[in-house]
């Protein structure tokens, strides 16, 4: 086929049939893998009890963590199904059913993100592989309860958020929280933050109550329903706040919105992270760091925002003047650069694959611009726990984690620029290779006696 058009046409096809098996299997294998496999290194950092007259308080307290997380995940994901799901400017012109809407979009964030309680069993299973099964259940049952009570009580408390931001009684509490950020949309911004109270006391009653089964009191299993019934009773309402308020939802979106356009600064919207630095690199190398850069920055943002929040969850074992405090913030931010690297393949799978037929460029830059692309959005793991070994025990501490780090943010981004033009259908290839180069790097800061023997 000499058309390269038509070519391009036909690649785009097959791949299209192809990623979206790859994506349905992947959604689901590709994060219960990763943690499966970082279970020996998740042991000493997060379950450190395990073998010590500590199981019951220590078990409690991970199920407590797993069910916080996935509480807060649910808020959120309930968020964007409801105020700004896909279906919402399909279906606003029209009459609709809001009950049963409701209930479809229940079911089918539930189902979308069904994987987060199994990945937080997963997480668990080095309990369940030192021979606690009772202690890995009930954890499994707590980190369950939480991200079902998340998912039940999320929609309630954002479509009640609707009603707050229009009340009057409540004007003068939005307009002291609401900082820079539109009067009404405050509401909206602190919804995900109720949820995640009032499930966390849901979670925290479980995982209270799986303590007293550890210690042998079996009626603490009852609390283990207590998310189950926050949620459920929180999900009673649900059906007639959206009658009232779903479609309020829009008029205060469009208002948010309208705010934002009469303040923004075209200029800004132009501007992505880290388009400073491109000044320093030469001429020849620009324009293809800058192609990379804009592409991640305004269409996967998520991965390169995401590095610094994984960088700030390894500040906190490293804001320690525990002499362990090295390894364990080397364990969690490599951990963290694992997954920001998949931004690689991310990048060219997103890469329109007729732009790549027609375009006159060699691939040599293109790879080589990527590469600096990822290893530069890496950092963002880097730098928190790197700065807090810094202050909390000095350079010379932090330096050689700082290099180790450094060493796996090179091997995370050539492995993900070689492997990216394999787009989706390398990512297995990705993980696998980075865990291993995670693998060493722990190694290498932490000896493995401390690692195997629980010492962290």
């Amino acid at each position: 086929m000499a058309n390269p058009y038509l070519r391009a046409w036909a690649r785009r096809r097959a791949h299209a049939r192809q990623e979206r098996r790859l994506r349905e299997a992947a959604a689901w294998l590709l994060p219960l893998g990763a943690l499966a496999l970082a279970g020996p290194l998740i042991r000493p950092v997060f379950m450190d009890w395990l073998g010590s007259a500590a199981l019951a308080e220590g078990a409690a307290g991970l199920g407590l963590r797993l069910g916080l997380v996935l509480c807060g995940a649910m808020s959120l994901r309930t968020y964007v199904a409801l105020v700004r799901g896909e279906e919402r400017p399909i279906l606003d012109p029209h009459p609709a059913d809001t009950p049963a809407l409701l209930r479809y979009l229940l079911l089918r964030t539930a189902w979308e993100h069904a994987a987060l309680p199994l990945g937080a069993a997963v997480v668990a299973l080095p309990v369940l592989w030192s021979g606690e099964a009772l202690a890995w259940a009930l954890i499994a049952a707590v980190a369950a309860g939480g991200w079902a009570v998340g998912l039940l009580s999320g929609f309630t408390v954002h479509l009640a958020s609707v009603w707050a931001a229009e009340s009057p009684a409540l004007s003068l509490l939005l307009n002291l929280l609401r900082g820079s950020n539109p009067r009404l949309q405050a509401a909206l911004i602190y919804a995900p933050g109720v949820v995640l109270a009032l499930g966390g006391a849901a979670v925290y009653g479980a995982s209270m109550g799986a303590q007293r089964v550890l210690e042998g009191q079996l009626l603490g299993a009852v609390a283990l329903l207590l998310p189950i019934a926050v949620g459920g009773l929180a999900w009673l309402p649900a059906g007639r706040l959206a009658e009232r308020y779903h479609y309020r939802a829009t008029v205060i979106l469009a208002e948010i919105d309208a705010a934002y356009e009469g303040t923004e600064d075209p200029e800004e919207a132009r501007r992505v992270y880290l388009e400073w630095a491109v000044r320093y690199l030469p001429a020849a190398a620009r324009p293809f760091v800058l192609r990379e850069l804009r592409h991640g920055w305004r269409g996967l943002r998520a991965w390169v925002t995401g590095a610094w929040g994984l960088g700030l969850i390894a500040f906190l074992p490293a804001w320690s003047e525990d002499p362990l405090a090295p390894g364990r913030a080397a364990l969690v931010a490599g951990a963290g650069m694992v997954v920001v690297g998949t931004v690689g393949l991310r990048l060219a799978a997103t890469d329109p694959l007729w732009l790549e037929q027609v375009l006159p460029w060699s691939r040599g830059p293109v790879l080589a611009a990527r590469g600096l692309t990822v290893f530069a959005w890496l950092q963002g793991a880097v730098a928190p726990p790197v700065l807090a070994l810094a202050i909390r025990q000095g350079a010379g501490v932090a330096g050689p984690v700082l290099g180790a780090l450094e060493v796996l943010a090179v091997a995370l981004a050539v492995l993900a620029t070689l492997i990216s033009p394999l787009r989706s259908k390398g990512a297995f290839l990705y993980l696998a290779l980075g865990l291993a180069c995670w693998a060493g790097v722990a190694l290498a800061v932490t000896p493995w006696g401390e690692i195997s023997g629980g010492g962290i």
